[in-house]
Order: structure tokens, then sequence, then C-alpha cells
């Protein structure tokens, strides 16, 4: 019995063996495996959660705050106050640094508009002063009795005197105002270029006569074909005294000579605005057209030229223009006849006009290669007009 029941048990326990084995094989667990092993489902359940900070950022619900962790964000205030501290001193370094940058550039500026002050002073005085020492006889007179000794001997012819007690008052009283500017005015008029060149420049330095001072040593340049200094200088004189026409037009004048005459023009019709008489006025449209010439704009010349001759006859400066057209045109026998055209036709002004025109650089050119032209230019008596005189030294003695 015991035999047939063992024999009878064998079939079953192979038979739950062979099915565990095989639901071993699915990975199917029954309810008993499941029970026996309910603690290893509990450690795979635990090891998920500890894997899942490792993938994520620290943050604070991770990791529950301790005592010395909770330190930190009072540690982190003190901080940002220490470097904030520390920044206020470099922001005021910079600080300090652009205000004496700023301060050095405006010491540079001050020193550089008073160094040719200076300049102007030291040369100055050393020409006074080695004109004291070469006349013995000023060394007891003040400033005030060479003023007047000295408008006494310019009365009196003696202009070289009379300069030098101006520059050697002006060494004794650096207050006195125009008297290097008249030392040089007297030089300029006797022809020692030189010499009042740097007189006038002297004048400048002090402050004397600005204006008329740079128009002379604009003539000079001039004179000397120094045309970009020229420039400069008329410049100069037009800045100083914004309302001069004759300033204008002698700047236009020396922009020819450089060969710019579209440039000139623009100087010709502020010298034509600021134009005084009608006189002075028409020669310069003259010469704004004859500078028009020169830049090549025939075409709007001769329209003008039409225009004016449909309204009357021409005066002599229309006439002048359209021979200064047949000069341009190479039709140069055109032009003689017109030339002596407007000679007869400025009789009643006693060629003052005439002469004005003749005497524009546009015809000294043309006549240097025709002289037939050149005869015909020619004005009887002509002579060698004189540097015209600024406005600030038109009441100078002569």
């Amino acid at each position: 019995m015991d035999e047939t029941d063992s024999e009878a048990d064998a079939p079953s326990a192979g038979e739950v063996s062979s099915s565990s084995e095989s639901k071993t094989k699915k990975f199917q667990v029954t309810p008993e495996q499941r029970r026996f092993l309910g603690g290893a489902s509990s450690f795979r359940q635990q090891s998920v959660p500890e894997k899942k900070p490792a993938r994520s950022a620290p943050g604070p619900t991770v990791h529950p705050a301790s005592p010395s962790s909770a330190a930190v964000p009072e540690t982190k205030t003190p901080r940002r106050a220490r470097g904030w501290r520390i920044s206020t001193p470099v922001e005021l370094q910079k600080i300090v640094l652009l205000l004496g940058a700023v301060m050095l550039l405006g010491g540079a500026f001050y020193v550089g508009k008073k160094i040719e002050y200076w300049k102007y002073l030291i040369a100055t005085r050393k020409d006074a002063e080695t004109v004291a020492k070469l006349t013995s006889e000023f060394a007891g007179a003040s400033a005030e009795e060479l003023v007047e000794n000295a408008i006494v001997a310019e009365r009196l012819g003696r202009w070289d005197e009379a300069a030098k007690r101006f520059i050697a008052a002006k060494y004794k009283n650096a207050a006195l105002g125009g008297v290097l500017f008249r030392a040089g005015k007297l030089y300029y008029d006797h022809s020692d270029f030189e010499s009042g060149d740097r007189l006038f420049e002297s004048s400048i330095g002090f402050g004397e006569n600005v204006d008329a001072a740079n128009y002379y040593r604009g003539m000079i340049a001039s004179a000397r074909g120094d045309f970009p200094a020229a420039e400069r200088f008329f410049e100069a004189a037009a800045n100083a005294a914004p309302f001069n026409a004759d300033y204008y037009y002698s700047l236009a004048e020396t922009l020819r000579k450089d060969h710019r005459p579209k440039d000139s023009i623009a100087r010709y019709e502020q010298a034509i605005r600021r134009g005084g008489g009608e006189s002075e006025q028409t020669i310069c449209r003259f010469k704004t057209r004859m500078a028009e010439l020169e830049a090549g704009d025939l075409t709007k010349v001769s329209s003008e030229v039409d225009q004016q001759q449909s309204r009357g006859n021409l005066s002599a400066d229309w006439i002048m223009t359209a021979a200064a057209l047949e000069i341009q045109q190479g039709h140069n026998e055109q032009a003689i006849r017109l030339v002596e055209q407007a000679r007869d036709a400025d009789q009643s002004r006693l060629d003052a006009l005439f002469a004005a025109c003749v005497s524009d650089r546009f015809f000294a050119v043309a006549s240097q290669n025709n002289p037939d032209l050149a005869r015909a230019c020619t004005v009887a008596g002509q002579k060698p007009a004189p540097a015209p005189a600024a406005e600030g030294a038109k009441n100078d003695p002569k």
C-alpha cells in the first residue's frame, strides 16, 4: 500500500518539477514562489528610486536639508556683499582716470592755444630787443614817448626810424595795441615784404588788427606764388571780419591763380553779396563769368551773353565777356575787335571798368602768346595797380 502511494506520488512530483521547469523557463512565478520571493521583489522596488537621483540633477527635494547644509544660504549672502565692496574701488578708479584724461585734454587744448601767443611774444621781444640795442638813443625813452616820436618821424618821411620806434615801444609796454601792425604796414608800403610779414605775424600773435594783418600776409604770399599759404591767410582774414568783401574777393582771385576756378565762383558770390557799390558788384560778376569760362562752362556764359544782348546794347563788361568767349573758341581776330569796342563803350567812365576787365588773369594769360591782343588790352597811361588796402588799414597815413 505504501509502495503504491509512493509510486503514485512519484509521477505527480515529476509533473510538478517539469511544470515548474517549464514555468521557470517561461519566467512565470506561482503565488507560493511570489510569497517566497517577496523580499527579492521589495529589493527591486527599493533599487529603482535609488537609481533615479543619479539620472537627474541634484535638487533640494532629493536630499533632505541637514543642519550643516542649512547654513549654506547664510554664507552666500556675505560673499555677495564682499564682492560688491571689492568692485566699488575699481569703479571709482575708472572714474578718477576718466576725469584725469578729460583734464589732461583740456590742459593740452589750452596750452595749444597759448603756445602760439608765447611764440609770437618771444619772437617780438627778441626783435624789439635787437632794435633797442642797435639804437641806444631809445634806452631812456618811455613807451609813450617812443610812440609820439614815431608818429612825428612817420610824418616827416623817416618811416624806417618810425617803425623801429614802434617796435621798441611794444617791447617796453606790451599792452600797447596796434603798434606792431603799424610798423609792419610801413615796411609793406615800402616793399620790405620780409620785415612786414614778420611784423604782421607778431601783430596777429598779440591780437592786433588780426583781419588786416592776415590780409596783408595773404597778399605777400600771393606775390611769392605761395597760393596755399595765401588761401589760408585770406580765409583767416574773412573769418576775423566776415563782412569785408575785399577778403572774399582776394580769396577768389587766389583760387583762380591756383587753377581752381570752380572753387573761386562761390567766393566771388560771397563778395558780391557783401559789396557796397554797383561798380564793385559788376566787376565781381564779370570775374565770376571768367571763372566759369576757365572751368569750361562755355554754354552757360554764352547763354547769358545772348540774354543780355537781347535787352539792348552791351556794357563794357559784357562786351569783354563776349571777347573772352571768342578767345576760348580760338577766334582771336573777333576777340580783338570786341576788346576795342569795349574800350569805346567805357569812355564815359574813363576806362575804369575796361581797365578792371583787361587786367583780369584770363586776358593776361591770353595776351602772353598774342601781341595784337596784348596791344588791344593796353590802357593808355596804365600803371601797375597797388595792392588794395584792407578795411582795418584804410585810415592809416601813407
